[in-house]
């Protein structure tokens, strides 16, 4: 019997882990809340801007249909995911294990997606996120990637990447779900800031936001008791191709369209906008300092203009680039 999968949200991201889930053999059922025109579309053709979905993909708006599935992917925008979990918090879903696929922290708590789904009382046979560069697009065009699943117990990470990898995307593993959710999340605000960059005509810049940009992320990662060495993996830093410099990244978009005063005229969601809030809850909860992901937020709150933002920036204490904290403590200061 073929393993029966379900994916909640069939968006961007969504529709092609229903494609991607079908590739490697999977029953795959798709979900979403609603009556939402483009999933109508999607119903009734197969097809969004993205890809075209198989011919025996199940799509339904009938959550109940999801208790019998092997693996739940979870592909809902972040700032959804609570009450989806609530939902799913009434159903018995000991048998099933549980993929979180998005790069978000709740705006509101600053709580991690895996910490929303032990709040809310969830009882899955396992918890694993699944993180990493790539975007629809080049997957349907058969350019492959890396991508990391991450679960505190290895065990679990190990039989969720035997069950997804193909030829399309090599899994590594990790069990520091900490840093891989933290790292995946404020890698969107860092794409806002190189969009913000392009918009500028300082897209110059952008190697120097790549080079301290993990630091901060890293100092954030190690106060909240995950291994900031997965900030230098494929969680963060080895999605910034994908997030700082690709057409296709909606938050470097946003950026972009932000500097230019064009937000009005782009579609997608950019999540690095709520998750710049969160990430300086988090920043402020644990006492990290964070000036790149603090300018980005003050820009988008309206807080100061775009070029005294980048200005002030520039202006603070100059310092050595990897202080002897760095060696000693294994944190970067």
């Amino acid at each position: 019997m073929p393993v029966k999968q379900a994916v909640l949200g069939c968006g961007r991201w969504g529709s092609f882990h229903l494609w991607y889930g079908s590739r490697v053999g999977h029953a795959m059922l798709g979900w979403e809340p609603g009556d939402a025109a483009a999933f109508r579309e999607l119903q009734k053709t197969g097809k969004n801007k993205y890809l075209e979905l198989p011919d025996n993909i199940h799509l339904t708006t009938d959550l109940a249909e999801v208790s019998d599935c092997d693996l739940i992917t979870v592909a809902v925008p972040a700032q959804e995911f609570r009450k989806l979990a609530s939902e799913l918090s009434k159903r018995d879903l000991s048998g099933s294990d549980i993929i979180l696929c998005m790069k978000g922290i709740e705006k509101v708590t600053g709580l991690r997606l895996s910490e929303i789904v032990y709040q809310e009382g969830l009882n899955p046979r396992s918890l694993s996120v699944w993180v990493g560069p790539g975007h629809p697009q080049q997957f349907v065009a058969e350019v492959p990637s890396c991508m990391i699943i991450a679960s505190n117990i290895d065990d679990n990470a190990i039989r969720i990447s035997r069950l997804m990898s193909s030829n399309l995307i090599r899994f590594y593993r990790s069990h520091d779900v900490i840093g891989c959710e933290v790292g995946a999340a404020a890698k969107n605000v860092i794409g806002i800031a190189a969009g913000i960059l392009d918009g500028l005509n300082m897209s110059g810049l952008k190697g120097a936001l790549m080079a301290r940009a993990p630091q901060e992320v890293a100092r954030l990662v190690a106060a909240m008791g995950g291994d900031w060495r997965s900030v230098y993996g494929l969680s963060h830093l080895g999605d910034y191709e994908a997030t700082l410099f690709s057409p296709f990244s909606h938050n470097r978009i946003f950026g972009e369209a932000f500097a230019c005063g064009t937000t009005k005229s782009i579609s997608g969601l950019a999540e690095g906008v709520d998750t710049s809030y969160a990430i300086m809850t988090l920043a402020e909860r644990f006492g990290v300092d964070m000036p790149i992901t603090s300018t980005v937020r003050r820009i988008l709150n309206g807080d100061c203009p775009i070029t005294e933002g980048i200005s002030e920036l520039f202006t603070r204490p100059e310092k050595e680039e990897f202080p002897e904290s760095f060696t000693k403590m294994g944190v970067i200061d």
